[in-house]
């Protein structure tokens, strides 16, 4: 009967908003925290490249800007702090959001694949207690952790019928799954044994998306739909419950007036509350708009290569909250990228300054560094 009580507790845990003494993050309520799928060269400029970089898994019309055959991969430790009042607690994570192949199949068509987060939700908190057996209190060690994500992959068809016109469609298999464990481990071990359980659950769903890219001399407007379509939750071949992948609707527009600057603006929104009926009535779900500013600017060079010198800033309404509380995130990055290996190769870094707020005495404060790498055959 315990091992029961305890496994329907995980399932809930993974499907509800976690109590923030038990999680010790407000980024990662309910399903996760959604990264937003963009490369470290659009999160350099605050997102706003978003939907004109092909690196980003948002707009498959622009993978055309791979012009052949190319391999992306990066990565993203997080270091965050959670205030609660004048209470703060550190933690940190480390994330692969982003994964990317691109490879030219007729002088117009290029195809592309793509392994990205749609949300994640990882993280390990440990706290002390004491335990009540009979008349007796006992000291005790307790952890909760979770590890996993929902991921978004992708396969991208982009047409270039046009210099100034890119167009482009793509399927997504949304899949993934959330692993939840909790133990207690009593001071007395030699006359207590630790309690632990488990819980698996498993994410499968589909997608499609199209874009489109009008550009000119000094302009680029753009424009991507993600229709989402069925989700479920499985804990082994039993479905829990079904609900609907977020739609994102999302368009941008850049200057390019002036050699090697791109001066941006992205606005998106998703529709987080399609996912309603996949956890408890508990989950506080918000559709999220998404606002963001910046520049990619020529800068100094390294060696014989170009530097590019990015910055931006960014706010957002993340998906979970607490009860009937949203989550807000603002932010501030900057960036920078290079060619190496005579242009065979490059190199992106950008940083990420993050405040969220979840009412008047919970808040978040994180700095996440984000690596990325090109290699081109």
């Amino acid at each position: 009967m315990m091992r029961t009580t305890t496994t329907r507790y995980l399932l809930a845990a993974l499907v509800s908003a976690t109590p923030l003494c038990a999680q010790g993050t407000i980024s990662q309520l309910g399903f996760g925290y959604p990264s937003g799928q963009l490369s470290t060269r659009s999160l350099g400029t605050g997102g706003a490249m978003g939907d004109i970089d092909p690196l980003s898994a948002t707009n498959p019309a622009v993978i055309s800007y791979f012009g052949g055959s190319a391999l992306y991969f990066q990565a993203e430790p997080e270091y965050r702090t959670l205030h609660i009042g004048a209470v703060s607690e550190k933690s940190s994570v480390a994330r692969y959001p982003l994964v990317v192949a691109a490879f030219p199949v007729t002088p117009t068509v290029m195809l592309g694949l793509s392994l990205s987060n749609l949300l994640e939700r990882s993280f390990e908190t440990t706290t002390r207690s004491n335990a009540s057996i009979g008349d007796t209190s006992l000291a005790t060690t307790n952890r909760f952790k979770s590890d996993g994500a929902i991921g978004d992959v992708r396969v991208a068809l982009a047409w270039n019928p046009r210099s100034w016109l890119k167009v482009g469609a793509a399927a997504h298999a949304v899949t993934g799954d959330n692993r939840v464990s909790t133990s207690q481990v009593f001071d007395d071990s030699s006359r207590f044994a630790a309690l632990v359980d488990t819980a698996t659950v498993g994410y499968t769903g589909k997608a499609f998306s199209t874009g489109v890219e009008v550009s000119g001399k000094a302009f680029s407007i753009t424009g991507s739909y993600r229709r989402g379509g069925p989700l479920s939750i499985k804990r082994g071949d039993t479905t829990i419950s079904n609900a609907h992948v977020p739609d994102r609707l999302a368009f941008s527009a850049a200057y390019t007036g002036i050699k090697g600057t791109t001066i941006a603006a992205r606005r998106a929104k998703d529709t987080w509350s399609r996912m309603n009926l996949l956890g408890s009535s508990n989950v506080h779900i918000t559709d999220g708009w998404d606002t963001s500013f910046g520049a990619d600017i020529l800068g100094p060079h390294l060696g014989q290569n170009p530097v590019q010198l990015r910055a931006g800033m960014r706010s957002r309404t993340l998906p979970f909250g607490l009860a009937s509380t949203s989550v807000s995130e603002d932010s501030y990055s900057f960036g920078a990228g290079t060619l190496m290996a005579r242009g065979r190769a490059a190199f992106d870094i950008a940083g990420i300054r993050a405040t969220r707020k979840a009412g008047a005495n919970l808040s978040e404060t994180a700095f996440t560094l984000s690596i990325g790498v090109t290699v081109r055959p």
